[in-house]
């Protein structure tokens, strides 16, 4: 005769129950966390897309070869290291030439017999660990990103729509910021020489949330500010057209009278830059405006509770690189991690543009600011009064 044993099938409906608690536990911790929960490390597969794991913080490289996917092989093997017998075994008949390329591209170095890439990859145990204290820092600066997200919302009366781009590319990831944070350095170091201009790196798997910010100086106004992510128009592209029609679409915008040359409106509605009426739609930001002012302020406080909570000379050391890169590249996951929460609690939109590709590239205009710098030393005045 068969008994159901009822304990073993209560057992049986709790092990169900935490097994359903569990996945969606990493449901809402996202993809790029699972491995840590499960207690794994990040395996690399056996050829990645380099370039698409790769960031730099004002530092100079050969971007054409980074781009070129002729220089993967080569770089995939460099990631631990190769020698040139290892190298040619890829068979690529020319590899003398390429190797040259790379090292003069600042991409990889020769030491004695061996290749290896020129910057610090985070990979494997190092990116496992460098989760821990982006995910421990994020949750005491969550309040204040919430904070700083609503009240920077109402300031953008008219441009609802760029609350993400201000949050991102102006306050996080803008000059402010920087500043701020080279400031900070200095003083948690106790030392005056050291600095953050001229970091790169390369991290396996990128966070769900990683996005970039471009600032080119160019114009005849001043300068453009683009937010980027993997799956949005190239930036480059970008600012080429609003360059090129930036009269017109300057003119257009502060007068509200549609672009005329039918050539410009159309480049420009390829992203957004005009509406359905040909008129320009930009966010242009004088930097002595009371806007600009606390849009800086906001800023200032962000970047100076950050360097709080972060001990850069502990983070150097776990990552295997000075203070100063060390500062970079957590910082740049921090704010990747806030993003995330603060799209989980709904306190800000992410344009869907910025996480999966699709054919909204009209959508880029969002993304997308101009600082009028036709008045002279304005951005130090505004300098002078955040105490920068």
């Amino acid at each position: 005769m068969n008994i159901n044993n009822p304990c073993k099938e209560k057992i049986v409906v709790d092990r169900k129950r935490i097994f359903s608690l569990f996945f969606v536990t990493c449901i809402f911790l996202g993809g790029h966390k699972l491995c840590r929960v499960l207690g794994a490390e990040y395996k690399l597969p056996r050829e990645i897309e380099f370039r698409r794991y790769f960031s730099s913080y004002n530092f100079g490289i050969d971007w054409e070869a980074l781009a070129d996917l002729r220089n993967n092989p080569i770089l995939n093997a460099c990631i631990n290291g190769a020698t040139l017998a290892e190298l040619e075994s890829l068979k690529m008949p020319d590899l003398e030439a390429r190797l040259q390329k790379l090292q003069h591209g600042n991409l990889i170095r020769k030491i004695d017999h061996r290749y290896d890439l020129s910057f610090p990859a985070i990979i494997d145990k190092k990116r496992a660990d460098l989760e821990k204290p982006v995910e421990e820092i994020s949750l005491k600066l969550l309040p204040t990103s919430e904070k700083i997200t609503q009240e920077t919302a109402p300031q953008l009366k008219e441009h609802e729509e760029m609350l993400y781009h201000v949050v991102w590319s102006i306050i996080m990831d803008g000059p402010v910021a920087w500043n701020t944070l080279d400031n900070e350095l200095k003083k948690q170091l106790g030392k005056n020489d050291v600095s953050i201009k001229g970091t790169i790196w390369w991290k396996y798997p990128n966070h769900n949330y990683r996005a970039g910010t471009n600032i080119y100086s160019d114009l005849k106004i001043g300068q453009t500010q683009i937010t980027w992510s993997l799956s949005t128009p190239l930036p480059h592209v970008v600012h080429g057209i609003i360059k090129k029609y930036e009269t017109e679409l300057i003119q257009s915008a502060t007068t509200g009278k549609p672009v005329e040359d039918l050539s410009a409106r159309q480049a420009l509605a390829k992203y957004g830059l005009v509406d359905d009426k040909g008129v320009g739609r930009v966010f242009i930001v004088d930097p002595n405006s009371e806007i600009a002012l606390i849009f800086g302020k906001v800023s200032q406080t962000f970047s100076k509770e950050v360097m709080k909570h972060l001990d850069v000379q502990e983070a150097a050391k776990m990552l295997g690189v000075t203070p100063a890169q060390a500062l970079v590249i957590v910082y740049h996951e921090l704010c990747y991690e806030l993003l995330e929460q603060l799209a989980i609690k709904r306190v800000l939109d992410i344009p869907e543009i910025l996480l999966k590709s699709n054919d909204g590239a009209e959508q880029t205009y969002s993304l997308i600011s101009i600082i009028d710098l036709n008045k002279p030393k304005s951005l130090d005045r505004l300098s002078s009064k955040l105490d920068l």
